[in-house]
């Protein structure tokens, strides 16, 4: 039996030999009685990351197949993973860092899944949703019988294995245990008894105060609430329950059976053939906070609320909360979530194009990050949002919009990188696309690992370090998510992100930039319009706790208008066009969806590059197949409607001896390197593949498997799958660092306990001290002479020795030189203090 394919015993085993992790991070955290649970497979200050689980595209075909027909999504790709983010190994320079996965699980148990939720209990059980995000595939019987992928509803049709987890499908909510790591079925969400027939969920949250589970219906519109032994609630109905509490039209859910798959009107390459929502009701992200559930509407952007009763309950007390800003494209708010600080942060997911080579999976480069911050409160009570949002640079392409969808407040890191637990939510973590490649020639040369720039996966930075200008996010932390090669056309492949936090301190709740009662105003601008409202985007600014109301400034709304980002709006100016609408067109999943460098043309509205359109000889619109020379479009030969020619290869293939071999399998001297193979650095000639095996479970925090069947340190293998002695070069994982003259064997894990100290010997580890406790004393006591070059094993740091005119620094690990800006020399005995960084 394969001992990662039973993931209960694998996690169980873990779970004990990280009792020791549990016992210093609960300790830390000042909550002892926490202390006494055992590890699990998910420990709070850790990433629960959802993405697509890749697809499986042949190396070898005849001319003239279709290479779209024969790819099929990987079923042992990872749909879920656990990131261990406590250790950076530096301060935050825009480094790819080798995170650690402790927990993997493939499409095969969970199918495809956005939507990520953490629970409260100890140890932590995860949540994942299905989704439709990264598209709908299906398959038919094909004429050997065997299931063809096809691309439109045709009868015998299903949807392809691995869509949906075993014995689930687009409704289905699963559960991860978080002691054995067991996946079961939580629930299937249904309305009524019509259950989710293609466009699958949204988001997940848990409420603490109530244990609670909600999550979005994108067919429906409707948010369900389910218990946490799966029972069913109760639903919230924004259509008509919503839109009636401030004054809107109701928009009913739809009749009728919903996808049928075995009709030619369902097209896996046309998203407004999925069956979803009316963007006025359909529903994406969600979170809880202070008894109130937050909910995103595709339409206008809007984030809305709804409160809770005390048993968890909808109650009817509905408010528009903010609307976003349009971006550059067509997107919805698919992740909420707040700080300590009560600021709210907002993740955008692109729409999905249908993609059907499992590539760019949604719009590329335009997902953004954005927070705002509450700057006072009206006469009743109600927030009054900050105008204009906060934006965080996620990734260098483009305009630093590469988000795909998720967003998550972990703790903060010292000056090594090491996780601080007692830093209380500052740092920001997002799921993007492309993160470290840069067309910036500059850029990309300050990157560097020029093999490693398409990296899908985590992007970390301060919560301090919001967008300035075009400023990229360099002041950031970078983690793959599949661990496999780089590929450049990969768009949309990442999804939702959850992070768990116990802190043991509540920062201030003022919202940074407001000023007291009486203060003189700031000067119009856009500065001012985040921390006061204004009337109009250069002015006049309106004092603190009041609100825009019939062109003036108020103390809050009159009975018949709406409150949104602080102007006062009635039913008619929130419509679409209205002078409260954010002017961003409709957000209907059947609308074009083009990148940002295209435009909807002609009668099927077909995307085309901007720099390739031409007027035809009656005035309409053409898209060139190359670029324009002097506004003309060369004559070209077109491509065959429905195919390619019979002698033809599929894009994305080159012909070797009278085969299409995968471009990315063929070696430079003509060779296609087959099943288990890769062509070499140099291009020259195939050598064996090996990948870092995606059930990373079996192994402790920090191990992965190798091929010889060991665990080893993340840190210490090499490409090729071997295990070293020593950490490898980060920029050379090729091959082993050369040691002085010994042979050495792959190091192995510690026993539960212990951890390795600077000799690399494993000892017992020392507790992290419970905060408020004063620091344990070094007492001096006798000891043999040290040999030379002998580390001293002492908690206090010994200083160095620096010659005259110099001091040591503020670590003690290096001398500066006196100044007149330089501390005076510490004293013998004295251990050099730590200092911050401005700004962390």
């Amino acid at each position: 039996m394969d001992p990662c394919r039973n993931q209960s015993f694998a996690a169980a085993a873990r779970a004990m030999r990280h009792i020791a992790v549990a016992l210093s991070l609960a300790l830390a955290l000042g909550d002892p009685a926490s202390a006494q649970a055992p590890r699990g497979v998910y420990a709070p200050g850790e990433a629960a990351v959802t993405g697509f689980s890749g697809a499986v595209r042949p190396f070898e075909m005849e001319p003239g197949q279709d290479a779209d027909a024969l790819s099929f999504i990987d079923p042992e790709g990872p749909s879920l993973r656990v990131v261990d983010l406590s250790r950076m190994g530096g301060p935050p320079e825009a480094q790819l860092v080798g995170a650690p996965k402790p927990l993997t699980v493939s499409a095969k148990w969970i199918g495809q899944v956005f939507g990520v939720a953490l629970d409260d209990h100890s140890p932590t059980n995860v949540y994942v949703a299905a989704t439709s995000a990264y598209g709908l595939s299906i398959v038919a019987p094909g004429p050997d019988g065997k299931p063809k992928r096809v691309r439109t509803g045709t009868k015998g049709a299903t949807f392809m294995p691995a869509q949906w987890g075993p014995k689930g499908g687009p409704g289905s909510i699963w559960k991860i245990n978080g002691l054995t790591g067991e996946v079961t079925l939580f629930a299937n969400v249904a309305t009524g008894k019509q259950v989710n027939s293609g466009a699958a969920l949204g988001g997940l949250t848990y409420d603490p105060a109530t244990k609670s589970l909600f999550v979005a219906d994108r067919e429906s519109g409707l948010i369900h609430r389910f218990s946490l032994n799966g029972i069913h609630l109760g639903v919230f109905d924004h259509g008509t329950a919503g839109t009636a509490a401030v004054g809107l039209a109701p928009v009913p859910t739809k009749a009728g059976p919903g996808v049928d798959l075995a009709s030619p009107q369902f097209d896996s390459a046309r998203p407004e053939t999925w069956g979803y929502a009316a963007p006025a009701r359909r529903v994406f992200g969600l979170a809880v906070r202070d008894h109130r559930l937050y909910y995103a509407i595709a339409e206008e952007l809007r984030v809305w609320s709804v409160d809770l009763k005390a048993d968890g309950s909808f109650g009817a007390d509905v408010r528009i909360e903010v609307a976003v800003p349009p971006a550059a494209g067509p997107t919805e708010i698919s992740r909420i979530t707040f700080d300590d600080s009560g600021r709210m942060y907002l993740a955008e997911r692109p729409a999905p194009i249908g993609a059907q080579d499992f590539e760019a999976l949604s719009v590329p480069s335009i997902g953004r990050v954005l927070r705002y911050a509450t700057i006072g409160v009206t006469a009743a009570k109600l927030p009054i949002w900050q105008t204009l949002p906060d934006e965080y640079a996620v990734g260098f392409p483009e305009k630093f919009r590469n988000d795909n969808g998720g967003v998550a407040i972990g703790y903060g890191y010292d000056g090594r990188g090491d996780i601080n637990p007692r830093s209380c939510g500052g740092f920001v973590w997002t799921t993007g696309e492309q993160l470290r490649h840069s067309t910036d020639s500059k850029l990309a040369a300050q990157l560097g690992q020029s093999d490693m720039v398409a990296i899908d996966g985590l992007q970390g930075n301060p919560a301090w370090r919001i967008r300035r200008d075009d400023e990229p996010p360099r002041i950031s932390y970078f983690i793959d998510y599949a661990d496999a090669p780089p590929d450049p056309s990969a768009r949309g492949h990442l999804g939702d992100i959850a992070i768990l936090r116990t802190c043991s301190e509540q920062p201030a709740q003022l919202p940074p930039g407001m000023l007291r009662i009486g203060a003189p105003l700031p000067a119009p601008g856009f500065r001012a319009c985040q921390t006061h409202v204004c009337g109009t985007p250069r002015g006049p600014v309106c004092p603190v706790n009041e609100v825009w109301s019939n062109g003036a400034c108020a103390s809050g709304c009159a009975p018949l208008e709406i409150l949104i980002n602080g102007k006062c709006c009635s039913p008619k100016d929130m419509q679409p066009g209205g002078a409260c609408s954010n002017g961003k067109p409709s957000t209907d999943i059947s609308k074009p969806m083009c990148g940002t460098t295209q435009t909807a043309i002609g009668p099927k509205n077909e995307c085309c590059e901007n720099s390739q359109i031409y007027s035809g000889s009656n005035g309409e619109q053409l898209c060139c197949a190359n670029a324009l020379v002097n506004g003309v479009c060369q004559p070209f030969i077109p491509k065959i409607p429905g195919g390619i020619c019979l002698d033809c290869c599929s894009p994305g293939y080159v012909k070797i001896a009278g085969k299409c071999c995968l471009k990315s399998q063929a070696t430079s001297k003509g060779v296609c390197c087959p099943v288990g193979q890769t062509p070499s650095a140099d291009g020259t000639q195939c050598q064996s593949t090996f990948k870092i095996p995606k059930i990373s479970v079996c192994c402790a925090g920090g191990y992965v498997p190798t091929t010889a069947g060991k665990c080893c340190a993340a840190g210490n293998l090499t490409t090729s799958g071997e295990c070293c002695p020593a950490p490898v070069n980060p920029n050379d994982r090729s091959q082993c660092v050369a040691q002085s003259g010994k042979k050495s064997t792959p190091q192995q894990p510690c026993a539960a306990g212990e951890t390795r100290d600077d000799k690399g010997t494993c000892v017992a580890r020392k507790p992290t001290p419970v905060p408020g406790t004063p620091a344990p004393v070094p007492v001096p006591r006798p000891s043999k002479p040290k040999a030379p070059g002998e580390r001293v094993p002492s908690m206090v740091r010994p200083m160095i020795s620096c010659p005259p005119g110099t001091v040591p620094g503020p670590l003690g690990r290096r001398c500066l030189p006196v100044g007149p800006s330089r501390v005076a020399p510490l004293q013998p005995g004295r251990v050099a203090p730590l200092v911050r960084e401005r700004g962390r």
